[in-house]
Parts: C-alpha cells; structure tokens; sequence
C-alpha cells in the first residue's frame, strides 16, 4: 500500500513587515470607525437613538448633537482657564518685585570744635584780645532714601522719610506746604510717589504731616491712594 501523500503546505510563507500589518490594521480600523459614525449619524437623524425622557421627542436628532458641541466648549473654556493661570503666573515670576532696600544708617552731626581758652588780659593791657569765632559745623549729609525721592519733588513737599522694611512700609512727612494744595495735586503726588516708593520695593505708601496724623494711604483693594483729613482714622 503506497504512503499517503502529504497536503501541500504554505511554507516557507513570504515575509510580511510587521509596519505594513499596522499600516493595514489602522486602516481596517478607521474604516471600521467610519462605518460605525456614519450609522450613528444614519440612526440620530432618524431618531432611532435613545433620548432623555424630558428631552421632547420630536427634537430627538438634535440632542446628542447639541450634547457633544457642550462638552467641547467646556472643554475648550477649561483650556483657557489653564493658559490664562500659567500665563499669569509666569507674567509675576518676571515682574517680582525687587527686595526692599536696607534702612539707612542714621546720619550723625559732626562735633563742634571746641572754643579755645579764654584767659583774662592783665590789668595794665588796655585793649582787650578778641575772642575767636566758633567755626560753623559743615552741612549735614542728606539722607540717601531722601535724596532718591527728591527726584520725583522738584517743590520740596517732602520733609522726611521713615522706611519701615520689615512691614514693607514707607512713611512720608510732609511739609505744611503739601496741606495747602489743591485736591488734585495733592492726589497727583500722591500717586507719583507711590509710584517710586514701588520702584524702591516698599509695597505700602503713607503720607503723614508733621503732627504724624494720616493724610493719605495706599488704596486697600485696587491701585492709587487715598487721599484724608488730618486727623481722619487711616
């Protein structure tokens, strides 16, 4: 009895990249996802779709469609939300306020030269030696912080400064010429100062006259300042 003849077999097969497969996977499955929206579309024009028992029935081909618009503007407002913070917060980074300036040391007033010893001429001198004249003491220097403001005084309204760093905190004195200004002006330096008390990293402004009672502050909620009576509560 003859052997039994083997079935022909498909081997060697021919070599198939797996990168072709994929290529040919992806479009059977794009294909696959046309078919299935475009009878998704077939069925909620038709209505055949199920719908929320509010929704009326005859509006029935518009609501997913109504449905998916809302979930990509939601989602479109929530992106926006997150670039407006992350632009925000890198805006500050850049713009961070420099560190305040350390106080001033306090100017001392050099001391006076002595007088020089009077003595008492004998009786048989007639003329008396006059007494030498005290030299004058050489002018004070001014106070730097002072001297950086009185850039932005070109009238002299200011009399004194007093930073306060740790508070972040610059208080003003002002001279009794300040008070005799108009609201305007007095509002227009107000918030020029405020301006190149920022610059210098003080993030609170007063202005103060010489009795120390509040004439003006740094606004609480917003930008500017608030102009006050004296004697007014800050």
């Amino acid at each position: 009895m003859a052997d039994p003849v083997p079935p022909p077999s498909d081997l060697p097969a021919p070599y198939a990249s797996p990168w072709g497969q994929l290529g040919d996977a992806a479009r059977a499955v794009l294909a696959t996802l046309r078919l299935k929206l475009r009878e998704l579309w077939r069925r909620n024009r038709e209505g055949d779709l199920s719908v929320p028992g509010f929704w009326p029935q005859g509006l029935a081909p518009l609501f997913w469609p109504l449905l998916l618009a809302a979930l990509l503007a939601l989602a479109l407002a929530l992106a926006g939300q997150v670039w407006r913070g992350l632009s925000h917060r890198a805006v500050q980074a850049v713009g961070e306020p420099a560190a305040p300036l350390a106080t001033p040391a306090p100017v001392s007033a050099p001391a006076l030269p002595a007088p020089a010893p009077f003595t008492v001429p004998p009786l048989a001198v007639e003329e008396s030696t006059p007494l030498p004249e005290p030299e004058p003491p050489p002018p004070l220097a001014l106070d730097p912080l002072l001297a950086l403001l009185a850039q932005d005084d070109p009238d002299h309204l200011i009399a004194s400064a007093h930073p306060v760093p740790a508070e972040g905190r610059l208080v003003l004195t002002m001279a009794p010429t300040y008070t005799g200004l108009s609201e305007a002006n007095r509002r227009r330096w107000a918030e020029r100062w405020q301006q190149r008390a920022l610059a210098l990293g003080y993030e609170r402004l007063e202005l103060v006259d010489g009795l120390q009672r509040l004439l003006a502050r740094r606004a609480l909620v917003g930008s500017g300042m608030i102009l006050l009576d004296p004697g007014a509560p800050g």
